[in-house]
């Protein structure tokens, strides 16, 4: 079963105004991103997470304290997203609709990573693929319960 070969993440981010920011964060994020309005900054972890548009397209990206940047994520459309992976996750999640596709690039190299966001009646499931469909990692968290 894929999901039991898969490492389970849990993710918690708190958000958080710009004065809580370091500086070198702040510094490096308009120089790799030169121009970027920032809309919303996030702490996970330990790390920093600034969310913004660029020509209309949603990106998300992490840095450490001392401003190293750690990964990008972008908003993608799902036609984007390689035949091999498409065809993986309408085998493996049945019944479940694709809500969100986001390209991601880390500093450690490892090469382009398609992040799928998938929901259900019950629960919301993200699982970052590589190019090829192989499932890399894979986390749920159940719906919160809408109230009447």
């Amino acid at each position: 079963m894929v999901a039991g070969a898969l490492c389970a993440q849990v993710s918690f981010a708190q958000q958080i105004t710009a004065s809580q920011v370091p500086g070198p964060v702040k510094v490096e994020v308009q120089a790799r991103f030169p121009g970027a309005k920032i809309t919303e900054w996030k702490l996970k972890g330990k790390d920093y997470e600034a969310e913004f548009t660029i020509h209309r397209i949603d990106i998300a990206a992490k840095f450490n304290s001392t401003g190293k940047w750690l990964e990008t994520e972008t908003a993608i459309d799902l036609l984007e997203v390689p035949p091999a992976i498409r065809g993986r996750f309408a085998s493996q999640f049945p019944g479940y609709k694709v809500v969100e596709t986001q390209s991601l690039h880390r500093a450690d190299g490892s090469g382009l990573i398609y992040e799928i966001h998938f929901e259900n009646r019950k629960e919301v499931v993200k699982v970052l693929f590589a190019s090829d469909g192989k499932a890399l990692e894979r986390s749920a968290k159940a719906k919160a319960a809408k109230a009447k």
